[in-house]
């Protein structure tokens, strides 16, 4: 498989007060909850809500328990903050890989910040979102969001610059204009502001996604360097923001939407335009090479056609046995639509639910916070994917909601048993394998022992003069056997090899059993928040209905009393 180069989509910002931003919005924005600042007493209320993954705050050393309440947290910087034009934290959003699990980016991203910013003494409250688009693909990227002021012993914040005196050639003070005091300049406490930190926790991002990558192989290759680094003509496109994204989904365009659109476009120009000369350089440069084979393809072909012999007819034999091959296809596929429109043809809730999901929003809803098993399915796109999610439901049977409960019951046993097999196996196994090289390093010194044992008086305290490096060893090495041998277990090395194959046998089985229960849970999931999703779409249309009927009865009434007062 070849190895594919993603362009890492990194976005530094710093929250201002002075452009009437607020580090508590901020906050209810990436953790998609409802937070009520202190400082300037608004309740903020994040629009979107299904796309929270995770969210998640680290605190460093010295750090009050309190700030792990990201109400606390941030106000608290918004209050310790006087100043109308203060700095209140820096942000990043940034793109991670779509074939992840959730779990493996839960743990790269923790991974990420501690090493980055909360080792260095920053607070760090993150979030992982993933959204999908109207052409099903998705956008895994997360939130950070970091303090600005160091935390000191105490527990309370610390200053951000320090006064540092401007000295002369001599080391002395300078004394300002007015003659009171003494020229001076601000000095940051910390390196946390550098001009090159941006591009070097761009770099650690890009360099941990690909050792992650590479652990788990996928092959995909992120770049840090941006496309003028690289020397390509390629212009970044800029970033929407949420109302330009929310404008742009309804199908509004904005000014941002069309700015990327024309460089998108500008891009694609300039990829044809490389492609063809590439093309018609390559033409020209292998032409000759080109007429070569071309004459040597043709004596070859004329050859064989004298010869009776043309390269494009099939033997009689191996004609029937692909015609038979293609009917059987057919057959087979005819078999299965027969099958699935049998089932169809019954009443089915969950594939009623479906289909009301899909005319009302176009898509399946993605379960994110609720959904344990779901996070562990890096394929997501194949899970939501909707003829999958149908075939799923038809495979198993399942033609109501109840069903759907008792299939959910069948599976979670189906896994827990699994779990605690694959569980037991597994210490057994490692039991097993730790036994066979201890007993491996024993064995040698085995015989000198016995022989040791069974000489008596001065003979034996000449052989231990004798072997005394062999005997110490010895003894060393019988410490780990006979704290992995259990009670009247003997020296058997074949048995415990047979042992282990046996036991990797099962524990195999059962961890695919595991994935199957895994990945039918998952499916459970994704049905059960779309059930609710439906349920909240048709109360939504109920009660719109209802005021509507409302609106028109009290139309009515007035124009009635109206009718009357005119008589």
């Amino acid at each position: 498989m070849s190895m594919r180069t993603k362009y890492a989509s990194t976005r530094f910002g710093i929250v201002k007060r002075s452009k009437g931003q607020s580090a508590v919005d901020a906050a209810s924005y990436i953790s998609r909850s409802v937070l009520v600042s202190e400082y300037d007493g608004k309740t903020y209320r994040p629009k979107y809500h299904e796309d929270l993954v995770h969210c998640e705050i680290n605190l460093p050393e010295y750090a009050p328990e309190e700030w792990l309440d990201r109400a606390v947290l941030w106000n608290s910087v918004e209050l310790n903050e006087k100043q109308k034009n203060a700095q209140l934290c820096r942000t990043l959003k940034a793109a991670l890989p779509n074939d992840w699990s959730y779990e493996l980016a839960e743990e790269t991203v923790r991974d990420y910040v501690q090493r980055n910013f909360v080792s260095k003494g920053m607070c760090a409250d993150w979030a992982i979102h993933d959204s999908v688009n109207q052409n099903g693909i998705h956008n895994l990227h997360f939130h950070l969001m970091l303090t600005l002021r160091p935390v000191e012993e105490n527990g309370k914040w610390g200053a951000k610059q320090r006064k540092e005196y401007i000295l002369d050639k001599d080391g002395n003070k300078i004394r300002n204009k007015s003659g009171r005091g003494f020229k001076s300049r601000a000095v940051d406490v910390n390196d946390w502001n550098e001009k090159g930190n941006s591009r070097k926790w761009r770099k650690d991002l890009t360099d941990t996604i690909n050792v992650v990558n590479d652990r788990i192989g996928l092959p995909e290759y992120w770049e840090h360097r941006s496309f003028k680094e690289l020397g390509l003509e390629q212009e970044p496109t800029r970033h929407l923001g949420p109302i330009a994204s929310a404008l742009e989904r309804k199908g509004i365009c904005t000014e941002k939407g069309d700015a990327n659109r024309a460089i998108m476009e500008h891009n694609q120009t300039l990829q044809r335009a490389r492609m063809f000369y590439d093309i018609a350089w390559n033409s020209v440069k292998n032409l000759e090479k080109w007429e070569q084979e071309k004459a040597a393809e043709a004596a070859k072909n004329a050859a064989e056609k004298k010869a009776g012999k043309m390269a494009g007819d099939i033997p009689a034999a191996q004609e029937g046995e692909a015609e038979q091959t293609a009917v059987g296809s057919i057959q087979k596929e005819t078999s299965g639509t027969k099958e699935v429109s049998v089932f169809a043809a019954m009443k089915n809730e969950v594939l009623e639910m479906l289909e009301r999901i899909l005319a009302a929003f176009g898509r399946l809803h993605l379960p994110l916070i609720q959904a344990p098993n779901f996070k562990k399915v890096s394929n997501r796109a194949a899970l939501m994917d909707i003829e999958n999610v149908r075939r799923f439901v038809e495979e198993k049977g399942i033609d109501s909601f109840e069903a759907l409960e008792t299939f959910a019951v069948q599976q979670e046993a189906s896994k827990k048993e699994a779990e605690e097999i694959c569980n037991r196996d597994g210490r057994e196994i490692r039991r097993l394998k730790e036994l066979s090289e201890a007993y491996a390093a024993y064995a040698p010194y085995i015989p000198i022992r016995n022989e040791y044992l069974q000489k008596k008086g001065i003979a034996q305290a000449v052989y231990h003069s004798q072997h005394k490096k062999e005997l110490e060893t010895a003894k060393e090495l019988r410490i780990p056997v006979y704290e992995l041998l259990r009670e009247g277990e003997k020296f058997t090395p074949k048995k415990w090899e047979a042992q282990i194959k046996e036991l990797t046998q099962e524990y195999e089985k059962q961890s695919r059993r595991y994935g199957r229960s895994t990945v039918n849970l998952a499916y459970v999931e994704l049905l059960r928040h779309n059930r609710k999703m439906d349920e909240r779409d048709q109360k939504n249309k109920d009660q719109s209905q209802s005021r509507q009927h409302e609106k028109m009865d009290r139309g009515q009434k007035q124009k009635k009393k109206h009718q009357e007062m005119e008589l």
